[in-house]
């Protein structure tokens, strides 16, 4: 029986060539971007689950609050509190603190002739391992990182500087933002494990450099200096409310004075670490947001194919209804007659699941590109992939040939044998139901695409405060570039092409992590204002083209200017209770360890976009250090002309002055774009899989129009032989999918509409939701739907009356 089904299946589908192939690729389609999707999901959902007891894993959270209204929640703590908390409480098995120095973005590594930069080098205390899962190719892990100036590199970066040899006890030198010290080599990790820690080596805690600032002078500050993340691992069984509750006993302890010196109310909590990666609400958007958008896409895409497979299938009810009709006065029962057509959905599913496989291998590379990814066909996701197919092949199976095997199989052999059938009455509202979820689902993804591209477009132009246009950046990341700052910008500002050279602590789109609470005369740290800062030299704001509205700018005499001199933004002076014009030489006050430090306004600034537009505008301030050294970048404002030249002399003027230091510049208006990755990578999934599901509606609306032009096959020749032209045929059978895809438009807009508004809501600055959008998408789904369906509307009305009347 199952041989005679297989061979019906193969007859039918080598007679039926043309919508065998569409039918076979809209599915091979449809599942291929399924599975592309769920490689992309698997691996998102991967990350901080291959730690031991991961659930028992959890991060620090530090909440602050002021009497001024200040509110904000980060994911660092103080130095002191993880290893207290190891100390105090009993259900915290172990602790570690983990970070990156602040304001290092790159650090310098030296192995004999060799000298180059390196991304997300840590700083790790000894206990990484026993919390955190590491498979260690080389080293122990209870002893890898307890002895002073010992490294942990990663496989990648050991094959970077041995090649194949062992890494175990080599010595190499390394700047995590100061001298170059030299390490040894204690371990090498596999990075074969998603992590929201991103690590190419980690350094001991036991070092000098920052690490011995975290153990000496940064171990008294419990209120303050909160830039190291910080992780418990608790006993199995633990109350995390109950250990939360200690966490803030054990911090009332020790930190209660600093805390009410600052003005500040801090409190404590634990994050999962298995859910920071997705589900962290802590300085970002939950990236489970994008994960829903992108399971749904999947799910819709799928759904689409499945519709066309039924669209198809019953357009060709036609082709079928006769030989229904003899199997049923043969003795067939409709249970028979069902397996059987379902069977041949699952033949035409198993193509498409070969062909689908085969367009994932080749989609794969490009794919890769637009998600930043590295997925590929592998031992380790063969499982997931094979359980994935399966699983596709009996969903799409079943939802797919369902109808068209119940539909066909409640044939009546007495009205087909008669020729009395009549396929227009019995499924044709399904039909349309299904082509106008087809195209809701498009026009809400058209929409997604229009708004996002708008909203990008709006944060790549929109007026950030500042000039970042034909701006070089020059990271000074060693001890030796801070010392030779004066001298460098003297001879780079001699350049012809150089307009102007300024430096900086941190450059826009950078986080300023140095802050203070300020308060104004009469007031205490009670009533402060927290106020980022950021050292600036002379003429960086006129570098950047800034707006001063009141006071004024500082002068190049630094020791004046040093002397405790700010310029403020206009949200600062704000939440001070002042205007622009009356702060400008008032005194400001911080409060520190018993001692009052005074600072006078010389000038406002307006405000200005030191973040992604993500984030509203935090208070900030300006002022000049007493030491070049505070300055981490230099930003050379340059003339486009020339421009290969300019660059190559200003390299041959850095490497005349600093000599252990690798040149190297950036793009300031690059850099700040590269805050708007993930969005732009949301953008290209929504819009390329959006396009494919179009691709597929197409298809779909092929489908159904070839089924209105059998149907109507006798009515268009009796129409022709009434004396309708072509263009009267084509506009009679093009009205009713008009109708379709405006009923699709009027029930997506309010969906559309509900969705891009909670997405924009992670922007603080962000486009209105114009009507427009929902025309454009309405009318790009309508012109789309009327060259489908003109297609076979066309070869319709073109035929020969003759053919469609000869039966009469």
């Amino acid at each position: 029986m199952l041989r005679n089904y297989l061979k019906i299946a193969l007859r039918n589908l080598f007679h039926n060539r043309i919508y065998s192939a569409i039918n076979i690729f809209g599915l091979a389609l449809g599942v291929a971007c399924c599975l592309l999707l769920a490689l992309y999901i698997q691996d998102e959902l991967s990350y901080d689950k291959h730690h031991d007891r991961a659930g028992d894993i959890y991060r620090i959270v530090s909440k602050f609050q002021s009497e001024r209204g200040f509110n904000e929640k980060i994911a660092t703590a103080s130095p002191p509190l993880a290893m207290a908390m190891k100390e105090e409480i009993p259900e915290v098995e172990s602790a570690v603190r983990v970070f990156n120095p602040p304001s290092v973005l790159q650090n310098l590594i030296r192995y004999h002739e060799s000298l180059f930069y390196e991304t997300d080098g840590l700083i790790a205390d000894s206990t990484l391992f026993d919390v955190f899962k590491y498979d260690l190719k080389e080293g122990n892990p209870k002893k890898a990182l307890v002895q002073a100036n010992s490294v942990v590199l990663s496989e990648r970066l050991a094959h970077k500087l041995f090649g194949n040899e062992p890494a175990l006890d080599k010595i190499i030198s390394i700047s995590q933002g100061g001298k170059l010290r030299e390490y040894n080599v204690t371990g090498v990790f596999r990075e074969n494990y998603n992590s929201h820690i991103k690590a190419n080596f980690f350094t001991s805690m036991t070092s000098a450099g920052w690490g011995e600032y975290v153990r000496t002078d940064g171990a008294k500050q419990w209120a303050g200096n909160n830039f190291i993340p910080s992780y418990l691992k608790l006993t199995a069984g633990h109350d995390k409310a109950a250990v939360e509750k200690k966490m803030n006993a054990v911090l009332l302890k020790h930190g209660a004075e600093a805390m009410k010196a600052l003005g500040l109310y801090k409190t404590l909590s634990l994050e999962a670490v298995k859910d920071i990666y997705l589900k962290s609400d802590v300085g970002q958007s939950p990236r489970i947001t994008y994960l829903y958008v992108v399971a749904s896409i999947a799910l819709f895409i799928l759904l689409i194919a499945c519709i066309n497979f039924m669209n198809l299938s019953t357009a060709k009810a036609t082709k079928r209804a006769a030989e229904i009709g003899i199997r049923k006065t043969m003795g067939a029962f409709r249970s028979s007659l069902v397996s059987q057509i379902l069977g041949e959905a699952m033949v035409i599913v198993a193509f498409a699941i070969i062909v689908s496989l085969v367009l994932v291998q080749l989609a794969l590379p490009f794919f890769n590109q637009i998600t930043d990814k590295n997925i590929s066909f592998n031992s380790g996701n063969f499982m997931y992939i094979l359980l994935a197919s399966v699983a596709l092949a009996i969903i799409t199976g079943l939802v797919a040939g369902s109808y068209p095997a119940f539909y066909l199989s409640s044939f009546q052999p007495a009205q087909v044998l008669k020729g009395k059938l009549n396929l227009g009455n019995s499924a044709g509202r399904l039909r349309q139901g299904l082509v106008v979820f087809q195209f809701m689902i498009a026009i809400v993804l058209v929409c997604g695409i229009f708004i996002i591209s708008r909203q990008l477009d709006f944060m790549r132009e929109k007026n950030l405060g500042f000039d970042s246009n034909a701006k070089i950046v020059l990271p000074l990341r060693t001890e030796e570039a801070h010392n030779q700052y004066d001298p460098l910008k003297k001879q780079i500002e001699d350049n012809s092409n150089i307009k102007a050279v300024s430096g900086c602590n941190y450059i826009p789109g950078t986080t300023i992590w140095n802050d203070m609470m300020f308060y104004s005369d009469g007031g205490n740290m009670d009533k402060a204002v927290d106020i980022r800062r950021n050292s600036i030299d002379a003429g960086y704001m006129e570098l950047l083209n800034m707006k001063l509205i009141a006071g004024r700018s500082f002068t190049d005499n630094r020791k004046m200017e040093s002397q405790n001199k700010l310029i403020l933004n206009r949200t600062s002076v704000s939440k001070l209770g002042f205007t622009p014009e009356k702060i400008v030489g008032q005194n400001l006050h911080f409060d520190w360890e018993g001692k009052k430090y005074d600072f006078q306004v010389i000038g406002v600034m307006e405000d200005y976009h030191q973040n992604s537009l993500h984030e509203e505008i935090k208070p900030t301030l300006f002022e000049v250090p007493d030491s070049t050294r505070r300055y981490d970048y230099m930003i050379a404002s340059v003339s486009a002309a020339n421009f290969e030249q300019t660059i190559q002399s200003v390299e041959k003027t850095w490497k005349s002055l600093i000599h252990d230091t690798p040149f190297e510049y950036s793009f300031l208006d690059q850099n700040i774009q590269k805050q708007y990755d993930e969005d732009r990578r949301v953008s290209k999934i929504i819009t390329s899989f959006g396009l494919i599901a179009m691709v597929i509606c197409g298809l779909g609306l092929y489908g159904l129009s070839s089924y209105m032009a059998e149907r109507r096959f006798k009515e268009i020749g009796i129409r022709k032989v009434m004396g309708a032209s072509v263009q009267q045929i084509v506009t009679m059978m093009s009205a009713e999918f008009v109708k379709l895809v405006v009923i699709a438009f009027v029930i997506a807009v309010p969906i559309a509409w509900y969705g891009m508004h909670k997405w924009l809501e992670g922007f603080a600055y962000k486009i209105p939701v114009e009507w427009m959008v929902f025309v454009l998408a309405g009318l790009v789904a309508l012109v789309i739907a009327l060259i489908t369906v003109s297609f076979e509307s066309i070869k319709s009305a073109m035929g020969n009356p003759v053919d469609s009347l000869r039966s009469e």
